[in-house]
């Protein structure tokens, strides 16, 4: 952090880290997304990240939520609408590239999902238990500060069923969208201390 001078409060403190760069790769590609928001293409980078969000890229599209909310709070739920619609999409394609994780996987491994499993009062297959019960999963961490690609890819390598991972990630998406643009809108950048993005 360099010098700190000892008369300096809280406030000036806080505001000088802020201002330093991250120095893992992933700090600094956040970073510079951030930064990005106030480009012309801020909105469709925003999609973009936030389809590609559920696939494979290590930013969420939050990165570029949160400063154009904080720019433009009066459209902060259009941007959280927008980004929910995207995020969606990305989570179609990360749901079918863990179907084919699965696929490549089951032949690759021999692993046996239709084995039964008779304990604790259950009488089903593993794929039945798995998919049955990870759509909760999706759902919780489809709101929590988790990446989104972990749920949509682990849901289509269990084979939650399609349709109970789109209600789970509609659900958690929205609400995560919501009330991180919302946050933004109505409490401003001090919302950042609470909301983890």
């Amino acid at each position: 952090m360099g010098i700190v001078d000892p008369r300096m409060t809280n406030t000036e403190l806080a505001g000088r880290q802020e201002l330093e760069l991250p120095t893992s790769w992933y700090g600094r590609v956040y970073h510079k997304m951030e930064g990005l928001a106030s480009s012309p293409y801020a909105l469709a980078l925003m999609l973009l990240v936030s389809v590609v969000d559920g696939s494979v890229f290590p930013i969420p599209p939050f990165a570029l939520l949160v400063p154009m909310t904080l720019a433009q709070p009066k459209r902060w739920w259009w941007l959280a609408t927008l980004g929910t619609a995207a995020s969606m999409v990305g989570g179609v394609l990360g749901y079918e590239l863990g179907r084919l994780v699965h696929a490549g996987a089951m032949s690759f491994l021999s692993i046996n999902l239709d084995a039964r499993v008779h304990r604790f009062g259950i009488d089903s297959t593993i794929g039945q238990l798995l998919g049955d019960n990870f759509w909760v999963l999706s759902l919780l961490c489809s709101v929590l500060p988790t990446p989104f690609k972990v749920v949509a890819i682990g849901s289509g390598m269990v084979l939650v069923p399609l349709g109970r991972f789109l209600i789970a990630a509609l659900i958690g998406r929205t609400i995560r969208f919501f009330v991180v643009a919302g946050a933004m809108a109505f409490l401003g950048p001090r919302a950042r201390r609470w909301l983890r993005v």
